[in-house]
């Protein structure tokens, strides 16, 4: 049974799903917002399941363990933001590992310039919180360092080819640093929906838009070989 025919369904409960958690967020209704909350990974997961053809661990691992970060972000007691924030780490980790082999002997001193903003910018938003932080400093800079990494590859490849798998990857890293700074702001300074909501959406379209890239990837090493 060929079940890709089902992918565009799923793409569009997936965004379905987004648009509820979001809505359902700002309504301040609390048991809908855990239940679409909770499936958003899980929805993106099938979709990955469904349409690719070489299922990469790597990118499941990292769904799965964002999954984890979720949870315990949720839960909300100081020892389960520890353990929110080291599965986060890993789970830029995964990302990073993913993309390591766009940068090449040609290109890696220009993505080293191009990381060098976004770290910039990851190293201001931790510093503004860094109060807040306690033991998990570290881990955030092992963050900020994985995602402008992330960031810095995207410019660089986009740069060099704006083929479309770059500009999902693009658009996904930008989204990444917006979401970490929209994060901290609603949880350590102004508790909005608005922000919430924004963290909601950043993220659902980073996801989205890293699987993009990755299915795209996957596809060209299969006609390549």
């Amino acid at each position: 049974m060929d079940l890709r025919k089902y992918s565009g369904l799923t793409v569009i409960l997936y965004f379905v799903n987004l648009f509820l958690y979001s809505l359902f967020s700002i309504l301040d209704i609390e048991q809908l917002t855990e239940v679409f909350w909770f499936i958003r990974i899980p929805i993106l997961l099938l979709l990955y399941l469904i349409t690719s053809q070489r299922k990469n661990i790597l990118f499941i691992m990292a769904l799965l363990l964002y999954q984890c970060a979720t949870v315990f972000f949720f839960l909300g007691t100081p020892m389960t933001f520890i353990y929110a924030t080291f599965s986060s780490m890993l789970f830029k980790l995964c990302l990073f590992i993913l993309i390591l082999g766009l940068v090449t002997k040609q290109n890696y001193k220009a993505v080293s310039i191009a990381f060098i903003p976004f770290f910039v910018i990851y190293l201001y938003i931790i510093e503004f919180v860094v109060e807040f932080l306690g033991d998990t400093y570290y881990i955030w800079i092992l963050n900020a360092f994985f995602t402008s990494f992330i960031g810095g590859v995207a410019i660089i490849n986009y740069v060099n080819n704006p083929a479309k798998k770059n500009y999902w990857l693009l658009i996904s890293s930008i989204l990444f640093i917006i979401q970490v700074a929209a994060f901290f702001i609603n949880k350590f300074y102004i508790r909005n929906e608005g922000i919430y909501a924004l963290v909601i959406l950043s993220y659902g379209i980073s996801h989205f838009t890293f699987y993009k890239f990755v299915l795209m990837h996957e596809e060209e090493k299969s006609l390549s070989r």
